[in-house]
């Protein structure tokens, strides 16, 4: 090995020459920085650099990159390949049978821990849907063909019925999802996740929408609201008004039925007066025919009419006098979601003579369980055009959508 010092002004200048001089294969072995001597007010310093070279090794350009320490390659003992470590002597012989059994039985032992955690938890799990499926067969009666459903839409259909869906309603729709889940991805398909994705999906296919009153240029559309009392019919009706003429700048005409209460007349008087639109009491057949013609130039007339008891078979048939004849009316049944699902059915069934083309729900706020929106759906096959969920107006109606209402009827799961 040659061992050569040099000294330069900088670095770069002394690895320079060590590469002319000594190649490529040379390497640092020191550095330090002196003064160099003289005698000026501003003594310079230098630089001094050991370096060494194999002498074994060409002294000659490497076309090798330059990765080592200061841009040269690393020093020659990291580079020369390490001789074989010599074999370790073989350890002395002793019986190992006594270790290798000992750590078989911490073996299987560890095994047996996990195996029964694993099963401790599959039936914590099991007597959890267990316990709760026995709840739901106490409260609800379940037929037996509900028990003919896997446990993730048993528990599907006990949130339906919680939610007051009619049971059979909900049964046929866990069975249609039963069918779907299976024809997607097998019965291997059946977890609870997807099982209400597929669900959803399901009961949204089931609900009919229709779509908003339309308002062409130049056509007088005209909606009649039905409905028994105390639902919202004419809260309702300021809404659509307002909405029409605000919001759309359409003009809107107001005409009422209901002389039976003048709270209902003066009530409405004020929603006309505040949003400056005629408003016209109809005693008779004649009075609301001729006011029709008179709004011809209107793009929206509203008919309010008056809430009487479903039961009061005379009042619904001086109703159907007033709108039998009328042309191309849009009657909307308005329904509030507050009635029992059993109250509910009667007052379709009342107001059938009426044929009502659309469905209005109202005081959705004032609910917990929506599943009557389904049942009256599914029963009197009528779209639904509105849900009111307020008092204000008239940003308390919204436009009914299928997806809308299954969010009502089976909501999604709630994030952790």
């Amino acid at each position: 090995m040659r061992v050569k010092t040099f000294e330069a002004a900088t670095m770069q200048e002394a690895l320079d020459t060590i590469k002319r001089e000594m190649g490529d294969e040379a390497f640092i072995l020191s550095t330090k920085t002196r003064r160099a001597e003289g005698t000026g007010s501003r003594p310079e310093s230098v630089i001094v650099v050991t370096a060494a070279v194999d002498e074994a090794a060409p002294a000659q350009p490497s076309s090798l990159p330059a990765t080592g320490t200061y841009g040269l390659l690393p020093p020659l003992a990291a580079r020369r390949t390490p001789a074989p470590p010599r074999p370790a002597p073989p350890p002395a012989p002793q019986d190992l049978q006594p270790i290798r059994r000992e750590l078989l039985e911490i073996k299987g032992a560890v095994e047996a821990l996990r195996d029964q955690e694993l099963r401790n938890a599959a039936i914590l799990k099991e007597l959890d849907l267990l316990k709760a499926m026995m709840g739901r067969l106490q409260r609800q009666g379940m037929p037996p063909a509900q028990l003919q459903l896997p446990p993730c839409l048993m528990d599907l259909y006990g949130d339906l019925v919680a939610n007051d869906l009619e049971p059979m309603i909900a049964l046929r729709l866990c069975e249609y999802t039963q069918r779907a889940l299976v024809e997607h991805g097998g019965e291997g398909s059946l977890d609870g996740e997807k099982a209400r994705l597929f669900l959803r999906r399901v009961i949204a296919d089931f609900i009919p929408v229709a779509n908003p009153i339309q308002l062409d240029p130049g056509v007088t559309r005209v909606a009649a609201l039905v409905g028994p009392t105390g639902v919202g019919k004419t809260t309702t009706i300021a809404k659509l008004a307002s909405f029409a003429k605000l919001k759309l700048n359409q003009k809107v005409a107001l005409v009422t039925l209901d002389t039976f209460r003048m709270a209902a007349v003066d009530q409405l008087q004020q929603y006309a007066q505040i949003l400056q639109v005629p408003l016209h009491v109809a005693i008779t057949v004649e009075d609301l025919r001729s006011a029709l013609r008179f709004y011809q130039d209107r793009s929206l007339v509203l008919i309010d009419t008056p809430g009487r008891s479903p039961k009061d078979a005379d009042t619904l048939a001086h109703l159907h006098g007033f709108l039998a004849d009328l042309p191309a009316v849009e009657t909307h049944l308005v329904l509030s979601a507050t009635t029992k699902p059993r109250d509910l059915v009667e007052i379709v069934q009342r107001f059938e003579p009426l044929r009502p083309t659309r469905l209005i729900f109202t005081k959705l706020d004032e609910t917990s369980t929506y599943g009557p929106l389904l049942s009256t759906l599914v029963r009197i096959k009528r779209p639904l055009s509105y849900l009111g969920t307020g008092q204000e107006v008239p940003d308390d109606l919204e436009l009914a959508t299928s997806r809308r209402v299954a969010d009502l009827i089976l909501p999604a799961p709630t994030l952790p």
